[in-house]
């Protein structure tokens, strides 16, 4: 299963055998194995340095879906929608701490103006 991915990559990006074992670092007998079904099951690092010399990924050899981009429309609009419910909270935040800040100055206003009641005392 392996192997038929490889060659896919290996027929997507034009490359031969010897020019992936250049690239890849694997000598070219071991990619000649691997890419005629000789070897079975090849090292993990082996099929690592394989996929990155023909430009791949291993995400793609797996058949794992590659993500959204943020080029997609939805994509733009879902992140245009998380911008505008943030930008309602930091408006809401605002607005409590100014609110905070009036009653606080309200208070120390209060307190300094009635010595007797307060927690500044003469």
């Amino acid at each position: 299963m392996i192997r038929v991915q490889l060659r896919e990559m290996k027929e997507k990006c034009g490359y031969s055998n010897k020019k992936i074992a250049e690239l890849s670092g694997v000598s070219l007998p071991t990619v000649n194995r691997i890419m005629s079904g000789q070897t079975d099951v090849p090292n993990f690092q082996t099929v690592c340095d394989l996929v990155i010399a023909m430009g791949g990924s291993l995400d793609e050899l797996a058949g794992i879906p590659p993500k959204p981009t943020i080029q997609d429309e939805g994509s733009i609009e879902i992140y245009k929608g998380m911008l505008k419910e943030k930008d309602i909270w930091i408006k809401r935040l605002f607005v409590i701490t100014c609110t905070l800040v009036v009653v606080l100055v309200g208070v120390l206003i209060f307190d300094v103006t009635h010595p007797f009641i307060g927690f500044i005392r003469r």
